[in-house]
């Protein structure tokens, strides 16, 4: 079992655009048929007769789903390959939309869900793919290009479900079963396997690799917690910051939608600049910074003065998120041996998965039970943490490259 570091894949293949476009056109249809759904959802509960309790606990399906099937997916990938799980996981996605299309009830509004919340856990098996296209300089590149396609679909999906939703429930669900469909033929056709035979056949081999064995590597373990923490401060934005700029700065719906554009925005550009900022600043130090921009904009929000500062603030926090969400998994992947990558970046999203389930209930919790302020200070104390554990990191990058410089003269007499 290896817990250092590692400089890459058995056989890296070169980077080409025409698969990897496939990749993140998966990414952006998850996403989008999230963004799609999610500001409709309280429709379809109550259409067939739920409630707010009940909306909870489809949402918390969703997510129960992703945080079971990510590691499943993950380690099913290394050892049948890549191209098939995502197929098999755009067939549940497919599946999911129609039948939300023609719920009428709730135990088909459920089935729905949970269909696209196992769908869903296909994105630690997209980062893995990546993983196997890319030398460990270009890792951080890849990576923030599935960050950015994160953000195409958070800024276009409610854009999408808003347009059809007057045509009736119906048409956003067959909107985001087309897109879902139209990526499978794509895929079916264009993308071709990523992980090499030899990687299959040490992954068949292998055995299970579960959390435990995750946790016990010193140089994932400080990844894993940072990951969780900014996964938990991320879920509560949708809650905390809409819910601040009706109270205080009276948002209607048009002016919350441009927010969550706005967010979606950013993440397409810091996500399209990610590799570039890695290659200049250094992956660990800019993960290091992410962390910082979220802690500072959150504990700044309680003491903004008005609507212009919001703004400023919700993009210092997006920003943040855009920098840490693919580039913690990026540096995951290159601590992972090859046959491992879709294990290990299965269990790093289950994990942000898990902690994505409680943090929307919290924040909401805090700024209606407690305090306004108390959702972002409590989020800042979450990021200082993170910080800590992203400076372990700093710390264990150095050591080791300080090892192999004084290593390698030693070798070469």
């Amino acid at each position: 079992m290896s817990d250092g570091r590692l400089e890459g894949p058995l056989e890296v293949r070169p980077l080409k655009r025409s698969p990897l476009l496939i990749v993140l056109f998966t990414v952006f249809v998850d996403l989008i048929g999230f963004g799609i759904i999610i500001p409709l959802l309280p429709f379809y509960t109550e259409s067939v007769g739920g409630g707010p309790a009940i909306l909870g606990l489809v949402i918390a399906a969703f997510f129960a789903m992703q945080f079971v099937f990510s590691p499943i997916f993950g380690r099913l990938s290394d050892r049948v390959g890549r191209r098939p799980v995502i197929l098999g996981t755009l067939v549940l996605s497919i599946a999911g939309h129609l039948i939300l299309s023609v719920a009428n009830s709730l135990v088909l509004l459920f089935t729905a869900r949970i269909l696209a919340g196992i769908a869903s856990g296909n994105l630690s098996v997209a980062q893995a793919y990546v993983a196997d296209r890319t030398t460990p300089q270009e890792r951080a590149r890849g990576m923030g290009l599935i960050g950015a396609a994160f953000g195409v679909g958070f800024a276009v999906g409610p854009v999408i479900g808003g347009t059809f939703a007057p045509f009736g429930l119906a048409a956003p669900a067959l909107a985001a079963a087309t897109l879902a469909a139209t990526n499978f033929g794509l895929a079916a056709f264009i993308l071709p396997e990523s992980l090499a035979p030899e990687g299959r056949r040490k992954g068949g081999m292998r055995g299970r690799t579960s959390f435990r064995d995750a946790v016990r590597r010193p140089a994932i373990r400080a990844l894993l917690i940072t990951f969780c923490l900014v996964s938990f401060a991320f879920s509560g934005i949708p809650v905390a910051f809409p819910s601040l700029g009706i109270a205080y700065f009276g948002l209607g719906t048009t002016e919350l939608a441009l927010i969550f554009v706005y967010i979606g925005v950013i993440q397409i550009v810091v996500g399209t600049a990610a590799g570039r900022l890695a290659r200049r600043v250094g992956e660990e130090r800019l993960v290091a910074s992410g962390t910082v921009a979220m802690m500072a904009g959150l504990a700044a929000v309680p003491w903004i003065a008005n609507v212009n500062a919001y703004v400023l603030l919700t993009g210092v926090v997006a920003t943040g998120v855009a920098i840490a969400f693919p580039l913690v998994p990026s540096l995951v992947s290159k601590r992972t041996p090859p046959h491992e990558q879709g294990a290990i970046l299965g269990i790093t999203q289950s994990l942000g998965s898990l902690a994505r389930v409680p943090g929307p209930l919290v924040a909401g919790v805090l700024f209606e039970q407690v305090n306004p302020a108390a959702p972002f200070l409590f989020g800042a104390g979450l990021m200082a943490i993170g910080f800590a554990m992203t400076l372990l990191v700093y710390r264990e990058s150095r050591r080791d490259a300080l090892t192999r410089a004084t290593a390698g003269p030693t070798e070469e007499t």
